[in-house]
């Protein structure tokens, strides 16, 4: 029998996200550069998913930090954490936090997608040994990693899994929580691989409970053209996603 998530959606329905629409139009986003952390975490993590999905096995999570040096709202540094997940039998990654660098950012990605963004700061710098990344809230640093050691690779090596998000939407006239999946494509320019180096990650703030890191896995960052699309699929948050998932739209320019 599969697992699937245990999350209480009543004390965390008020803080989720409220989109006006699911109509929301793409962002193109070229030159971007994702830096990615991997790393496996205890399987007690199905407290943190909805009843649609199931965890992973092993359970992990993915750091990732993104630096966009255009988009419509301007350039701005998005740090985001994952956890590992499976929508039916596809591998998907729920958004469990993230912080951008700008407050118009933090905004329309709020409610445009339904991403759990906040303001703060965020920074991606470059070493000679190694990619590092930070981010802070409320002068609070709340996230300190780096990959360490990079070395080329190709990008055809790199896999970015689709994202999922938890956030309040109109669909048949109610405003409910839904799953919302967000897909965005990816032309590699430039790709590196490296071991990840988490020296903090504060788990509350990142709505990610107690959540510890245990074993590191690895860790990649990349130079891509890549997008924020326009929304194809929710699905609900109770019904497991075989049964539960909508089609909004059946491609990316509808």
């Amino acid at each position: 029998m599969p697992f699937f998530g245990t999350l209480d959606l009543a004390p965390v329905a008020a803080k989720l996200p409220v989109l006006a629409n699911l109509d929301t139009e793409a962002w193109q986003l070229p030159q971007a550069e994702i830096l990615q952390l991997l790393l496996e975490a205890p399987s007690d993590t199905q407290s943190l998913l909805p009843r649609a999905v199931h965890p992973s096995v092993p359970s992990y999570v993915a750091i990732v930090v993104t630096h966009y040096p255009e988009s419509p709202v301007g350039a701005f540094t998005l740090a985001a954490l994952r956890l590992g997940s499976r929508a039916g039998a596809h591998p998907r990654g729920l958004v469990l936090g993230a912080v951008a660098s700008t407050a118009e950012a933090a905004k329309e990605l709020r409610n445009r997608w339904g991403l759990p963004v906040r303001p703060g700061k965020v920074s991606l710098k470059r070493r000679h040994d190694r990619i590092m990344a930070t981010a802070e809230v409320d002068g609070k640093l709340i996230l300190d990693c780096a990959l360490a050691d990079p070395e080329p690779i190709s990008g055809s090596d790199v896999q970015y899994i689709n994202w999922i998000t938890l956030a309040k939407a109109p669909l048949d006239g109610k405003t409910e929580p839904l799953i919302i999946q967000v897909d965005p494509r990816h032309t590699f320019h430039k790709a590196e691989r490296g071991r990840p180096e988490v020296k903090l990650l504060d788990a509350p703030a990142w709505n990610a409970g107690h959540l510890k890191l245990t074993h590191p896995i690895m860790a990649t960052v990349t130079v891509c053209d890549t997008d924020l699309p326009r929304i194809r699929f929710v699905m609900d948050v109770e019904k497991p996603v075989v049964v539960g998932t909508r089609r909004i739209r059946a491609g990316r320019g509808e």
